[in-house]
C-alpha cells in the first residue's frame, strides 16, 4: 500500500487556476471554451465541438442528441447549434481569468515542417537560438533531493514551453516534449540543450518514440488521422488513421511487437492498432467500473506489453492486456496524469492532485515517492507527465501558474 498518503485538496489551488480547470474547459475538446453554448441541462460546450459531436454521430438527422456529459436528451433548435443560447457567464470569466501572454506578432509564410519555424504563438528566432541548461545544484531549494538536471522553462520564445503536454525519451536520451501552444515539438539533448524544434499544422497531444528513434504523435485536426510519424528534423513520414476526425487522442505508446496504443478522451476508451497501423481492439467507455474510464489521459506499456492507463477522473491506475482484458487497478492517488515504466517494470506515476511522483512495482505495491511537495516550487506547480531515461532516472514535466520545467531525478532502484 501507499505509505505516503498526503493529500492536498483543491482549496490550495490558486483561484485563477481552479476557475480555469473547473469552469473554463470544454468537456469535449478539453481546451479553453470557444463560443461557449449552454444546453438546457446547464452543461456548456464550444459551439464548434458541439456541432462536430452532433454531425459525426448522425444526430442532426434525428433532431436530438444526448448531452456529452449527463446523457440527457436534448432537442436541436431550429437553425442548428448556433441557436443554443450563449453562455455569457463563461465568456465573461474567460475575459477576466485568461491572461494572454505578451509576445511579438506572428510571422507569416512559415512552413509547418521547417525545424526552425515559429509556429503558433512563438516568434521566429535565428538558427542556433541558445537554450538555457540548468545543471542541478546541491541546495535546499524545493524538490532538489536527488535532482540531476533541469531542462527548459516557461516563456514565450521558441526555446520555451507555454503549454507542455507530452514527454518521451529518445534512444540516445533525448527529451522530446509536445507544446500545445503553437502545436510544437521541442527536442533537447540528454545534457539538456535544445537541439531541435518544429511546428505541426494540426493539434498534437501525447508523444512516444519508436524503436528507430522516430517521433510518433497523437494528433487531431489532421484530416481524419489519429497519429503522425515524424523524423527528428520535423519531416512527416506517415499520417495514420482514416476515421478519427472527432476523437480526442491523448496518450500514446508502442508495444514490443509494434502495436500502437492510444487513449481517447473523446470516448473514454483505448485503441489498439496493429503493427500495420490498422485498428484491431477498442475497449472502455465512460464510468467508474474496472473496464470504464473517466479521463484516460496517459498510458504506458511494460515489458510484457501490459497497457498501464492513468484513469485521472477515477483517481487510479488500471492495467489491461492488449486484448482489452482488465488485470488490476491500484493507487492512493488524486488525478494521476503521466505514467511510465522503468526497465524493471516499476510504474512511475505523476500524482498531480497530491503534488508528488510515486513509484509502484508491477503489481501495484507502493515502493517510494520520487518527488513530493511540488507546490513548494511555485504557485500550483504539479507533476504533469513522467518518463524514464535509458539510465533509469525519472524525468518529470512540472507545470504551474507561469511555470513549466522538466526536472530529472536520480532513482536508486
Amino acid at each position: 500500500m501507499d505509505t505516503d498518503p498526503k493529500f492536498r485538496p483543491a482549496s490550495v489551488m490558486s483561484l485563477r487556476t481552479k476557475i480555469r480547470e473547473d469552469h473554463l474547459t470544454c468537456p469535449i475538446c478539453m481546451e479553453g471554451f470557444d463560443k461557449p453554448k449552454a444546453l438546457p441541462c446547464v452543461h456548456s460546450f464550444c459551439q464548434g465541438c458541439l456541432t462536430d459531436f452532433i454531425v459525426s454521430r448522425g444526430y442532426e438527422t434525428k433532431g436530438q442528441f444526448p448531452c456529452p456529459v449527463c446523457q440527457k436528451e436534448t432537442i436541436i433548435p431550429a437553425g442548428g447549434v448556433g441557436n443554443f443560447p450563449d453562455n455569457h457567464l463563461l465568456s465573461s470569466l474567460l475575459d477576466t481569468v485568461e491572461k494572454k501572454p505578451t509576445v511579438p506578432p506572428r510571422h507569416g509564410g512559415i512552413s509547418g515542417n521547417d525545424p526552425r519555424s515559429s509556429g503558433g504563438l512563438y516568434p521566429l528566432a535565428p538558427a542556433g537560438f541558445p537554450s538555457s541548461v540548468n545543471q542541478a545544484s546541491t541546495t535546499s531549494a524545493p524538490c532538489s533531493e536527488n535532482l540531476l538536471l533541469k531542462v527548459g522553462h516557461y516563456g514565450p520564445t521558441i526555446a520555451d514551453f507555454m503549454k507542455p503536454y507530452g514527454l518521451a525519451i529518445g534512444r540516445n536520451g533525448e527529451y522530446v516534449v509536445t507544446d500545445l501552444a503553437g502545436s510544437r515539438v521541442l527536442v533537447f539533448a540528454n545534457a539538456g540543450e535544445l537541439i531541435g524544434r518544429f511546428s505541426c499544422d494540426c493539434k498534437i497531444s501525447g508523444v512516444t518514440m519508436t524503436k528507430d528513434n522516430s517521433i510518433l504523435l497523437a494528433v487531431n485536426g489532421a484530416g481524419s488521422a489519429i497519429m503522425r510519424l515524424y523524423n527528428m528534423d520535423g519531416h512527416v513520414l506517415q499520417t495514420i488513421g482514416d476515421y478519427y476526425r472527432y476523437d480526442k487522442p491523448s496518450g500514446i505508446a508502442q508495444t514490443s511487437d509494434y502495436k500502437t496504443i492510444i487513449s481517447n478522451l473523446g470516448g473514454n476508451n483505448i485503441y489498439v492498432f496493429t503493427h500495420q497501423n490498422k485498428m484491431s481492439v477498442k475497449f472502455g467507455w465512460h464510468g467508474s467500473g474496472d473496464k470504464h474510464f473517466n479521463g484516460p489521459n496517459f498510458l504506458a506499456v511494460d515489458s510484457k506489453d501490459h497497457i498501464i492507463v492513468s484513469d485521472s477522473g477515477n483517481d487510479c491506475i488500471k492495467i489491461f492486456d492488449t486484448a482489452g482484458n482488465f488485470k488490476r487497478k491500484f493507487g492512493t492517488l488524486s488525478c494521476p496524469m503521466g505514467v511510465s515504466v522503468d526497465k524493471k517494470d516499476n510504474i512511475i506515476v505523476a500524482d498531480a492532485g497530491n503534488f508528488r511522483v510515486q513509484m509502484y512495482d508491477n503489481h501495484g505495491n507502493f515502493l517510494r515517492t520520487v518527488v513530493k511537495d511540488t507546490d513548494d516550487i511555485g504557485d500550483d506547480v504539479r507533476p504533469f507527465n513522467v518518463a524514464t531515461t535509458p539510465a533509469g532516472n525519472v524525468a518529470v514535466l512540472l507545470k504551474g501558474t507561469q511555470f513549466a520545467e522538466i526536472r530529472v531525478y536520480k532513482c536508486p532502484f
